[in-house]
């Protein structure tokens, strides 16, 4: 099991042991760092670069390692002939995440909108990068349970010199997948792929079957569980509540533009299961979805390498009180970004006070939190740099 700062090595070994047991889309957590990309793994605050916190709903579904492209198929080659793909099936965002669909059933979503740029995921074993782009339910002028949730595309990594995978960035390049790479909330789409559920079985509370004490677990994740475990174990707590996504994404068609609906506003009784591990049925309806946190929300303080109190966590998440509540940069950081728009958050004072966050409910490598899309609009206050370099980010 792995703390909330695990470095990506100490993920690694959780992701293998996660193969081996059969478990689904397990990947390293947070704006992962895919070989070729610039940047460490970790950060100090301030600086960009979103690692290992918090993973994603990544490779979804139960496909193990098909390759990139990959289209849902039934059957297999028999008799020397190959079974035609199944016919796509017209379906609602709340057919899927009430499962009136099943999983890995062949959908058309019709007049869908799109809540969220696209994002980076991660990539897989098999050589694939997986995007990500929220979808809400048509006609919606406010958010609301079961009318959102995550579409998954994938397109074909490319390798380094030295046989790792690489995955393009979307501050100047194409992601090659079936997305346009500049949708954008309210745009509305037709899209074509297979329902699908992330879940992980290595998902468990704190630091679980992690020894602090033992030399042999790599340096960065026993650092990291020293200090969570030791100083800050309620900012720790895992969730196996698995999430609602369209994986094996086989067209998208962009159709119109409307006004993407407005986030609807947490009751404070939806706030505190924001933190609970064990919500099963409030994950459910609202995993997808984007909400709002309003109120007065102070920052839970954490500990920097120079022992000094921050705001902002080593993996670019803030965590508020009233849960806590992990707020994260999944959707908005980008690797090795020239733009301080795809860069972390920064709060340099300690006596913040968060009016409003708006982001998605999102299970980032079993921690479910709240992952604004834009660090300038999406958070009140916004990031210092918003403010000070006049940052009109997209």
């Amino acid at each position: 099991m792995r703390s909330r700062d695990v470095g990506l090595l100490g993920l690694g070994v959780l992701c293998a042991v996660a193969v081996s047991i059969g478990a689904g889309g397990c990947q390293p957590e947070g704006n992962t760092r895919p070989p070729g990309w610039s940047g460490g793994s970790g950060r100090t605050t301030g600086e960009g670069g979103s690692g290992a916190e918090s993973a994603s709903s990544g490779e979804g579904g139960r496909r193990g390692d098909e390759g990139a492209g990959a289209t849902a198929t039934t059957g297999s080659a028999g008799g020397g002939g190959t079974e035609d793909p199944p016919a796509a099936r017209v379906a609602t965002i709340e057919e899927i995440t009430t499962g009136v669909v099943a999983r890995d059933t062949v959908v058309e979503l019709k007049g869908v909108v799109a809540m969220s740029q696209k994002f980076f995921i991660d990539d897989t074993r098999s050589g694939a990068c997986l995007w990500g782009v929220f979808l809400s339910s048509p006609n919606l002028t406010e958010t609301a349970a079961n009318s959102g949730i995550l579409a998954v595309s994938r397109s074909e990594a490319s390798t380094d010199e030295n046989g790792g995978v690489v995955c393009p960035s979307l501050e100047n390049a194409s992601a090659g997948d079936p997305f346009p790479d500049d949708v954008a909330p309210g745009d509305v789409l037709d899209i074509v792929g297979e329902t699908t559920f992330f879940s992980s079985s290595s998902c468990s509370d704190a630091c679980g079957d992690l020894d602090c004490n033992d030399e042999s677990d790599p340096p960065e994740t026993a650092d990291t569980c020293r200090q969570d475990c030791g100083a800050s174990p309620e900012l720790v707590a895992q969730s196996a509540v698995g999430q609602y996504q369209v994986e094996w994404i086989k067209s998208v068609t962009r159709t119109g533009h409307v006004e993407a609906p407005k986030p609807h506003v947490l009751t404070a009784e939806e706030v505190m299961k924001l933190s609970s591990p064990t919500a099963t049925e409030f994950f459910h309806a609202w995993g997808g979805v984007k909400v709002r946190l309003e109120g007065a929300f102070a920052p839970v303080l954490r500990t920097d390498s120079m022992g000094e109190e921050v705001v902002v966590g080593a993996y670019g998440n803030i965590h508020l009180e009233g849960g806590p509540v992990q707020v994260g940069d999944k959707i908005y950081y980008i690797g090795g970004a020239q733009s301080a728009c795809y860069k972390g958050p920064i709060y340099s004072d300690v006596n913040v006070v968060f009016n409003r966050v708006d982001g998605f409910l999102y299970n980032n490598f079993c921690i479910w939190g709240l992952q604004p899309a834009n660090k300038c609009t999406d958070i009140d206050p916004p990031s210092e740099d918003c403010v000070t370099d006049a940052l009109m980010c997209p």
